[in-house]
């Protein structure tokens, strides 16, 4: 019973690391370090912080598909 719950745990992290990719995508794209090339070449704090954002539920996204997958494995050795 204990690996079909371990298994359920990983499925459920996958799936919700999966969305957040697609929402979020993956953390490794250009960053802009906040300058904006449009209007002025001055730095804008509101792309950093969203910079930020962006990259840091990429990474969430991306650990909870490996969390997830390494939860289906041990529920299959259990």
């Amino acid at each position: 019973m204990f690996a079909k719950w371990i298994s359920t745990a990983g499925i459920s992290m996958a799936l919700v690391g999966v969305i957040i990719l697609f929402m979020y995508g993956m953390p490794f794209r250009v960053k802009t370090e906040g300058i904006t090339y449009i209007v002025t070449e001055q730095i804008d704090e509101a792309e950093v912080r969203e910079d930020a954002r962006y990259t840091y539920l990429g990474y969430l996204g991306l650990i909870l598909v490996v969390m997830g997958t390494v939860l289906q494995i041990a529920a299959v050795w259990l």
